[in-house]
């Protein structure tokens, strides 16, 4: 497999070949070590990236740019600001953009969809991410690579997201079916919130859940398109039809606009406020909750 066709996933295997085959073909590579979690405490660039990554990989921050609010803990990253820092990464048009997270998959997969939502399209994640990578053997690196700055200037396709406003207005006209990828205690009502400042559960009236964490293997990897397709049948979720994501903050509902994009649904946008934002600014009448046990 060349660079000419951008796939959602890319294997360890394609990856190793890709940066050690003298033969390999192909426009350029960049890959970024994503790794990150809602850690204030946590330097992920000191603690995990400068003491081992892919060689090659650069270090790429999900706080970057980012103005968090009471309302949208995710915010999206400043427009001009974001821009200059893919330009200090080296990143141009024509670059492929591979992304990994040494934890787990989901701050490669909003670093997916931010890139897709900013116009950048050649971008695809590392199936099983760092964790397979080791599994597998390869080898791994503490340098980091001088790049040259680009004057890339993205065309965001804002399409890819959705607001508050978008998604009251379409739990009215049922345009697009809502997905929920947060755990089934969540979506349904029936995990009470520990504390009273605490949102309480529930979601989006006519909102279909699959679970984030149902959309992996053991090992780390994305299930088969096979198996993947059956979650979005059992969750009585069309394909054929136009799809929003959503989750608590934004970040694991990229996971299943990825897992539809794999399946082939090119363009799946994701409700970044999420349930953090609809809880706090819905009326009660806005929040459903499912009376049966799963």
């Amino acid at each position: 497999m060349g660079l000419s066709r951008v796939r959602t996933l890319v294997s360890t295997n394609w990856l190793k070949e890709q940066l050690f085959s003298k033969t390999s073909k192909g426009g350029p590579l960049r890959v970024l070590d994503t790794t990150w979690q809602s850690k204030d405490d946590v330097n992920f660039y000191e603690e995990y990236y400068k003491k081992s990554h892919i060689p090659t990989a650069l270090y790429f921050s999900l706080d970057e740019c980012v103005h968090p609010t009471k309302l949208i803990q995710r915010n999206l990253p400043d427009l001009n600001c974001f821009n200059h820092y893919i330009q200090r990464l080296g990143i141009s048009s024509d670059t492929h953009v591979i992304a990994y997270d040494q934890i787990t998959a989901r701050s490669s997969l909003r670093t997916w969809w931010l890139f897709r939502l900013y116009g950048h399209s050649k971008i695809s994640m590392l199936d099983g991410g760092f964790n397979k990578w080791l599994d597998d053997g390869y080898e791994v690196s503490t340098e980091e690579p001088q790049v040259e700055k680009t004057d890339y200037l993205l065309k965001p396709k804002f399409e890819l997201m959705r607001d508050y406003d978008a998604m009251v207005q379409n739990v009215k006209s049922k345009v697009e079916q809502i997905m929920d990828s947060r755990s089934w205690e969540e979506f349904s009502g029936h995990k009470q919130p520990e504390k009273p400042e605490d949102l309480k559960t529930g979601h989006i009236p006519g909102a279909r859940n699959i679970p984030f964490e149902d959309l992996f293997n053991e090992d780390g990897t994305f299930k088969s398109d096979k198996d993947l397709k059956l979650l979005f049948d059992k969750a009585e979720i069309d394909l054929n039809k136009p799809l929003v994501a959503s989750c608590m903050t934004g970040l694991t509902a990229c996971g299943l606009a990825a897992a539809a994009h794999c399946l082939g649904k090119e363009n799946v946008p994701v409700y970044y406020g999420s349930w953090k934002e609809w809880v706090q600014r819905a009326d009660d009448n806005m929040v459903a909750v499912v009376k049966k046990e799963r």
